[in-house]
């Protein structure tokens, strides 16, 4: 296995990378060593995937899924396991916990409200993982070690009442996305076209969120206006939402491409 210091100057571009590397690599080598599970706290799309190449770049025997509560989550723990425990075993074993606040039907609450409301609580980012929310309330994944605190605490949101109750993770309720479907033509399949057409940004505006680490094709950053999209693909471009290319149609004339896609907001 490679050393930790090695992987670090390797893949770290900032002092937040280091720290993210090495608390993933102590996490391994402790699964590793103790023959027991352990898990990192919720990480971010990038986070994620720069957890990935760090685990690679070890290049040992290890077990190790992503988890966030529930299957496409965006924010996820790093679940490692040693060999004596399936997969299945490590997901049902995982330190995630689900609360479930319910508004009154008349308030108008947001993502940002909820998120807010509980950040006001001077909790880390890596404690709360994806707020779903429905017009029902929202479905809260958080660090089991927070669960409690949240629970009794958070009777706000938005300056709205709430309640707030723990439930099992079998009673996840996942609102239906509000998806739309749409169609449009492209000078090509690269990136920086696609976004552009679905969420209607220059290609300026495309390339800029690009070069800022904001578009993911598959969990994975897409840093390069240049990469091609193939049908499948699922796109999350950060404060715009989600979408994947469903079909490619004919071409134009003038030989663009013609696609339908799914957008999810």
């Amino acid at each position: 296995m490679k050393q930790k210091q090695d992987i670090i100057r390797l893949l770290a571009q900032n002092e937040e990378d280091k720290i993210l590397i090495a608390s993933v690599l102590d996490k391994l080598n402790t699964c590793l060593s103790k023959n027991y599970m352990t898990n990192t706290r919720f990480l971010d799309l990038r986070q994620r995937a720069l957890a990935e190449k760090a685990i690679n770049e070890a290049d040992g025997k290890y077990n190790c899924v992503f988890w966030g509560g529930y299957q496409d989550a965006e924010r996820t723990c790093a679940i490692f396991f040693p060999d004596y425990m399936t997969k299945e075993e490590a997901v049902q074993n995982s330190p995630i916990v689900l609360l479930r606040a319910v508004k009154n039907p008349q308030d108008n609450l947001t993502h940002r409200d909820y998120l807010g409301s509980i950040m006001g609580m001077q909790l880390n980012r890596d404690r709360i993982g994806d707020i779903l929310v429905s017009s029902n309330g929202a479905e809260i994944l958080v660090m089991q070690e927070v669960a409690e605190f949240i629970q009794l605490n958070l009777v706000q949101a938005g300056r709205k009442q709430i309640s707030v109750s723990q439930k099992i993770l079998d009673e996840l309720i996942i609102p239906k996305e509000n998806q739309t479907e749409g169609s449009g033509s492209v000078a090509s399949l690269r990136i920086d076209s696609i976004i552009s057409l679905v969420f209607k940004l220059s290609r300026s505006d495309a390339k800029e969120f690009i070069e800022k680490g904001m578009v993911f094709v598959n969990n994975k950053p897409c840093l390069k206006a240049g990469f091609d999209v193939n049908i499948g693909d699922r796109i999350t471009v950060r404060t715009k939402g989600r979408c994947k290319i469903t079909e490619l149609g004919g071409q134009s004339r003038k030989g663009r491409q013609f696609v339908n896609y799914i957008k999810s907001v």
